[in-house]
């Protein structure tokens, strides 16, 4: 039987004990603060041990046609930010993290690489309405002050312009060229290489290839891999295993309904051919993290259409088999989607996620409690 906590009335939970660690609160909560649409949330830990979230929202300064309650046909979308600060209970107000007046910022991603440089990166889209995910310009925002309250000090901001030498070749006598270039959509956090790398994973929205940024210079330079053989498939998330093999896993929109997985053994510079995992998968938003003891974690929507149920699922060797799955959610007729998760200095596990596209919710929970807890 699944043993499923859900948040009271406060938006809170609170369970520490015999099951392990799982707590939780909404971060964005339209009872409280209304941000309109909100969607796509990552979370980091800072060196200091504050939690940092960023997701995207409806701005609302514009007026119609720019403004729409869909984020996606609206050119008045930025990132919003949160902290919690280390040892505190609660989340500050929300702040804007990264704003550009009359556009969409949309898909917001975050990491802390070898330095303590926090990276956010996040596509603008140029064409809404009626060219809007095709049409996103990539950028990045690089900054070493970002512990203090609200929104980081940025001392690097520029855009990446993937030059993908197969998709350039398959649109030069396009009457739409830039179609190559602009799409590039992030969504997982990316990965920090062993070797200090930074891998951005992206997919373009306009062929629905995969492909990997690598900068080994702190974004000065920029180098891809080859792309994932097959397309159909969008939102990579990464993980590096401790023999440097990679495993990158795939929102898709395959009717055989699993994610879909490939594997790369030269740093992710080249990737195998696209192979079906068995964990069910409504075309929704994923994310791997592998844990310091080696166990591969998956979170993701565990059905073949709905995105009613958020589960959590651990697999003690590499990904071929799963050996427990919990429920973080499991309300019929609700949404929650587009997860984010990592694993903190202290073992414990924090995630977001959007709930019905209106707030966001965090968690924190331990490994025990999902054994504890699997279905």
């Amino acid at each position: 039987m699944t043993k499923h906590i859900s948040f009271d009335g406060s938006g809170a939970t609170n369970r520490i004990g015999e099951e392990g660690l799982y707590e939780g609160a909404f971060i964005v909560d339209p009872q409280v603060d209304d941000h309109g649409h909100v969607h796509a949330s990552c979370i980091v830990e800072c060196p200091n041990g504050d939690l940092l979230v960023v997701w995207y929202e409806n701005g609302d300064t514009l007026p119609p046609p720019y403004y729409s309650k869909e984020a996606d046909k609206s050119d008045d979308v930025r990132i919003g930010g949160c902290r919690k600060r280390m040892g505190s209970d609660a989340w500050s107000k929300p702040f804007v993290m990264s704003d550009t007046f009359g556009l969409s910022n949309d898909n917001p991603c975050m990491v802390i690489d070898h330095e303590d440089r926090l990276w956010l990166i996040h596509p603008t889209l140029l064409g809404v309405p009626k060219w809007t995910w095709g049409s996103s310009l990539l950028r990045y925002k690089v900054s070493s002050q970002y512990e203090q309250p609200g929104r980081p000090v940025w001392n690097k901001v520029n855009i990446l312009v993937p030059h993908v030498a197969e998709l350039e070749e398959m649109v030069k006598e396009s009457p739409n060229p830039l179609k190559a270039r602009l799409g590039w959509m992030p969504r997982a956090h990316p990965l920090v290489r062993s070797d200090g790398a930074v891998m951005v994973p992206l997919s373009n929205e306009n062929f629905d290839i995969a492909v990997m940024a690598i900068t080994k210079d702190g974004g000065e330079t920029w180098t891809y891999s080859k792309p994932v053989p097959q397309a159909g498939v969008t939102q990579p998330t990464l993980v590096e295993f401790s023999d440097g093999t990679m495993s990158a896993f795939f929102r898709n929109s395959d009717g055989r309904r699993r994610i879909k997985r490939s594997d790369s053994t030269d740093g992710g510079i080249t990737w195998s051919d696209l192979t079906l995992t068995d964990l069910a998968h409504p075309g929704a938003g994923i994310e791997a993290v592998l844990l310091r003891n080696g166990h591969l974690l998956m979170i993701y929507n565990d059905t073949e259409k709905a995105r009613d149920r958020l589960a959590v699922s651990i697999s003690t060797d590499r990904g071929r088999t799963w050996r427990w799955t919990c429920y973080l959610e499991n309300t019929p007729g609700k949404r929650f989607d587009y997860p984010s998760i990592i694993q903190a200095k202290d073992g414990s596990l924090h995630a977001t996620y959007g709930c019905n596209t209106n707030a966001i919710k965090y968690v924190h929970f331990s490994e025990v409690w999902v054994r504890e807890n699997s279905i």
